[in-house]
């Protein structure tokens, strides 16, 4: 929160304690100023959010609140955020190792696999297990800390069977959006939408097929929300393999 402000935080607080203890109590402006600067590493919208919550607990809202009690409640906000935990992470981004296979991941879990990648190709599974668990850990305590919404992407193996039934599994789950599912192509052009997902097609290649895929049927591919999403994990991976790097080198 900015010291802009503070008006309506100290409106937000005092109307909490006044329905809290039936307008028995008012935070003085020195309590006020106190509690605002607790909160201030936080935005308003998140502390609105908190106190909200706050009144609807059945233990705490039964009291007017101290800082704790919403820092406590931004907190638990943080950690249902939909993110898996380390060892479901881990589940399912081992299957990264197979190239075949298409895994639909977080950031997180994305960058925490390529940290962990080296030692996996060593053959030490628990090791890298260990090495995955312990930086997803950490890079998802730092996602909460700054407030970061959860982000699922898909890294596409080659096999077009498994990449359309994760593809798919993914967008009924709510984790992808509905554009990742491919469009039906029938006739002359069935199959262009597919050569253009192949690994290793040349950017120019991929573009002239959906291109031409969408001059004989008007339809067009939500391209931009596949690259983005390849381009992210690449850079996520080159970061890991950077800091990788960077330790090897300091040893």
């Amino acid at each position: 929160m900015q010291q802009t402000d503070f008006s309506d935080f100290t409106a937000i607080l005092d109307a909490t304690c006044a329905m809290l203890t039936r307008g028995s109590y008012s935070p003085n402006p020195t309590s006020a100023a106190l509690f605002f600067n607790a909160l201030r590493g936080h935005s308003l919208q998140t502390v609105r959010d908190a106190f909200t919550a706050h009144c609807r607990d059945p233990q705490r809202g039964r009291f007017a609140p101290v800082p704790a009690d919403i820092l406590a409640q931004i907190d638990g906000a943080a950690a249902a955020d939909g993110r898996p935990e380390a060892d479901e992470a881990w589940a399912i981004a081992v299957a990264a190792k197979d190239e075949a296979a298409t895994v639909v991941w977080t950031e997180e879990a994305a960058e925490a696999f390529g940290v962990c990648r080296p030692v996996l190709d060593a053959g030490d599974e628990v090791g890298a297990r260990m090495a995955f668990k312990a930086a997803y850990v950490r890079l998802v305590s730092e996602a909460r800390a700054s407030r970061e919404p959860i982000r699922w992407s898909a890294s596409e193996g080659h096999d077009p069977g498994r990449r359309s039934a994760a593809l798919t599994a993914a967008v009924e789950s709510g984790r992808l959006p509905v554009a990742y599912l491919p469009a039906p192509d029938v006739g002359p052009v069935a199959g262009l939408l597919e050569l253009s997902r192949q690994r290793g097609c040349p950017a120019e290649v991929r573009d002239r097929l959906l291109e031409i895929r969408q001059q004989i049927t008007g339809q067009t591919e939500c391209e931009s929300l596949d690259a983005a999403s390849k381009r992210r994990t690449a850079e996520l991976k080159a970061r890991a393999a950077a800091a990788v790097a960077n330790m090897n080198d300091r040893a």
